[in-house]
């Protein structure tokens, strides 16, 4: 239509990404690897760390 990529806007971007990380916490509270979890969203070891492991509350690591 105007030639733009919905996918190569920014909103849709980051809708991505927030649905990934939002993925990695559920995986990571049934008990997957972080590794495991990476591999199957498709994002870094250190981006879960950073964004789903370190944002945890406490009560939520503990399960």
């Amino acid at each position: 239509m105007l030639g733009l990529n919905i996918e190569e806007t920014r909103i849709y971007q980051d809708l991505e990404r927030q649905t990934k990380l939002k993925a990695a916490a559920r995986f990571l509270s049934m008990g997957y690897s972080i590794f495991e979890v990476a591999k199957a969203v498709d994002l870094s070891v250190e981006e879960i760390t950073t964004e789903v492991v370190n944002s945890q509350t406490p009560t939520e690591q503990a399960e």
